[in-house]
């Protein structure tokens, strides 16, 4: 053991002390039994959806060794019991309690399917967690600030038409400005998020959980949500969308800030479940297709007498900068096609988008883990507002 000699001429046990510490809780982790509660651990596999066999895989145990865990025949080591909780983005905490905690949306659910809401996942609530905070910063960062409410949160409500709406949108977030000075459907997605920052309200983008690539989420589950707040309104998008629909959700969430409502919505675009749908997300639809392709323009420009509708969806879609579903939902919404058409259509844009996509993976490589550019990634997912607000 080494000793060392302070100028005060104390003697002391420096370094190996500390090493020896290090080890004695090495040891009494890797040794002592973690007091966990067995149906907790159950829960917490459950609620993240993985096997036990996946589970054992991840924590290089049997199978058989996480399931007499969980039936209480065994108990884990602590640091077992610690890297279970790890595995499965569960609170180290939770595994202890007599019972699992209540988990509850912590904004109104809008999502639907056949059946009605489903249950959120694990993934999609830390997120929210995640960014209901961030936007709780910023509405007392931008208060101490003495900055105002923003007149147009809440301006309306889902009685008034939906053009009455759109062209307050279109007007306040300068739509046909940012449409002109767009080359493209990237270019005006991008614009267009700024014009929404400029105007007050935080646009966030992510496709995973608080900045892990390994928690990805699912489009399959949610599209975005929005916080509806006076002084600090907030949208969130999910990347892992097609880029045409992140433009259409965009549109579909801002109306929810307009008429004060907040939520986490899953906008039914395929017309699967659209009798099930809440009336709030059917009218903020339609908000989102007036603001994009306003219908009055739109009418004069639709080719009939015999035109192919996807004709009128490529030269339209080039026109306004959004992507052919945005103008194929304005079609629906003025009686120009049959909802069979509509499907029928809406499939194959999401089959080319996703071979689109698979394309793009493949010549990059696959990009799923990787972070990107840190800078722009960190820009998208935070917001511009809320970043340059911290850094100030």
């Amino acid at each position: 053991m080494r000793v060392t000699q302070h100028g005060s001429g104390e003697w002391i046990l420096a370094q190996d002390a500390k090493t020896v510490m290090g080890y004695v809780i090495q040891v009494y982790e890797m040794t002592t039994e973690a007091a966990v509660t067995p149906h907790l651990l159950s829960w917490a596999r459950r609620r993240r959806g993985m096997a036990i066999y996946d589970l054992a895989t991840r924590m290089n145990v049997s199978p058989e060794t996480v399931a007499a865990w969980e039936r209480g025949i065994k108990r884990p080591t602590y640091r077992q019991a610690q890297m279970f909780a790890k595995k499965l983005y569960v609170p180290f905490g939770y595994l202890y309690l007599r019972e699992p905690p209540a988990e509850s949306m912590p904004l109104a659910d809008f999502r639907t399917i056949r059946r009605g809401r489903p249950e959120p996942s694990p993934d999609l609530l830390d997120l929210l967690v995640d960014i209901l905070g961030k936007q709780d910063w910023l509405r007392e960062h931008r208060k101490s600030e003495g900055a105002s409410d923003l007149p147009f949160v809440g301006r309306f409500d889902i009685t008034v038409p939906e053009t009455v709406v759109a062209d307050d949108m279109r007007d306040t977030l300068d739509v046909d400005r940012v449409r002109r000075q767009s080359s493209n459907m990237d270019a005006f997605l991008r614009n267009l998020i700024r014009s929404a920052e400029r105007s007050g309200i935080t646009v966030m983008r992510s496709g995973v959980v608080r900045g892990n690539n390994y928690r990805p989420l699912d489009r399959g589950e949610f599209r975005g949500f929005s916080i509806y707040d006076k002084m600090a309104p907030l949208v969130f998008i999910n990347t892992r969308d097609f880029k045409g629909a992140q433009i259409f959700t965009l549109a579909h969430e801002i109306a929810h800030i307009w008429t004060g409502m907040s939520g986490v919505s899953n906008p039914d675009y395929g017309l699967q479940y659209n009798l099930h749908e809440a009336s709030v997300e059917r009218f903020c639809n339609r908000v989102a297709a007036e603001t994009l392709v306003p219908r009055t323009d739109f009418l004069s420009r639709w080719q009939s007498g015999g035109v192919p509708l996807k004709e009128n969806l490529d030269d339209l879609s080039a026109h306004y900068k959004v992507s052919s579903m945005v103008v194929l939902r304005q079609a629906l919404d003025s009686n120009l096609i049959a909802v069979p058409d509509y499907q029928r259509q809406y499939a194959q844009i999401v089959k080319q988008a996703d071979a689109k996509e698979a394309d793009r993976k493949n010549a990059d490589g696959d990009s799923s883990k990787s972070a990107g550019d840190f800078y722009r990634t960190m820009l998208a997912r935070n917001g511009r507002m809320f970043t340059e607000s911290v850094v100030a």
